[in-house]
């Protein structure tokens, strides 16, 4: 299925800087040595997990559309942060339950994505 993005360039243009602002952010939290970053209360880990990777690929879908490789890399990058932690030390562990909270923020950006593109042709 193609699905053809409606928005206008600087939209896009917008949407790709956001992504790009995002991606930034969450390597930066999920990397830093964990006294050194926040931690807003919403709702604890999972939540902050899959929201931040809603938001990320909510703009990767309105940067470049619902392409397999966008969805494919977001999950890489949930999965390579999960092992770096692993690895790493500095107050970090990985987990296979925050890459699943990843995933899952992933996957509501794009029904959610889908459901709105389905939406808008109905009109």
């Amino acid at each position: 299925m193609v699905f053809r993005s409606r928005h206008s360039p600087l939209i896009r243009r917008y949407a790709w800087a956001a992504f790009g602002l995002c991606l930034a952010a969450i390597l930066f939290l999920s990397l830093a040595p964990s006294d050194a970053t926040p931690a807003p209360d919403l709702g604890g880990d999972k939540v902050r997990h899959a929201l931040a990777y809603f938001v990320l690929t909510g703009l990767g879908l309105f940067a470049f559309g619902p392409r397999l490789v966008l969805l494919a890399a977001i999950f890489a990058l949930g999965a390579g942060v999960e092992i770096a932690q692993a690895l790493m030390g500095l107050g970090r562990q990985g987990d296979l339950i925050d890459l699943l909270a990843n995933l899952s923020g992933e996957v509501l950006a794009l029904m959610m994505w889908l459901a709105w593109g389905r939406w808008g042709r109905g009109r």
